[in-house]
């Protein structure tokens, strides 16, 4: 029999963790990747739920999966790691930002940029965190935010053109 805080924990994961793993996805780039970190994320947080429920948890379920988004980053580009399998054999629960019909164009576009500008550009402007708070998350200057999301942002506008001009020579 499940208790209130069970209740309370699974109704919040069947509602948000779908778009929990879309947000570590598109910070790491690897789908699989993704899910286990959420997993993680999820399993970390269920013993504390009682007290997590009350605030805001998805914001602090966020924050935790941008954290461990992060540390994953730091540890593999230390040991130079990807993750050994671009698919898993079965898919989760539906991904609530695959509504957006760009989804693909948008993650093949964050894939041409470094690991620190995607994590960069989605934490700024995908999560829409202010730069002081991108920079204490990542460890980094708020120059170095300002700098890589000019960077990234450059490589992004460059390989978008080609996007532009097939989607209008197909009309």
């Amino acid at each position: 029999m499940m208790t209130g805080t069970d209740e309370s924990f699974a109704a919040f994961v069947a509602a948000r963790s779908g778009r929990l793993v879309a947000h570590a996805e598109l910070l790491c780039g690897h789908p699989e990747q993704a899910r286990d970190i959420v997993q993680t994320v999820l399993t970390r947080a269920y013993p504390r739920w009682h007290r997590i429920e009350h605030d805001d948890p998805y914001g602090y379920l966020l924050r935790a999966v941008t954290n461990a988004v992060t540390d994953w980053w730091r540890r593999a580009h230390r040991r130079h790691e990807e993750p050994s399998s671009p698919t898993l054999p079965e898919r989760g629960a539906p991904d609530p930002i695959g509504a957006f019909e760009n989804r693909q164009v948008l993650r093949d576009l964050l894939s041409r940029l470094t690991t620190r500008e995607r994590t960069v550009v989605v934490l700024r402007y995908l999560d829409d965190r202010p730069e002081r708070e991108v920079a204490d998350l990542l460890g980094i200057s708020v120059g170095a935010v300002k700098s890589t999301c000019h960077k990234a942002l450059r490589k992004l506008r460059v390989a978008a053109e080609p996007e532009k001009e097939g989607a209008h020579a197909d009309r």
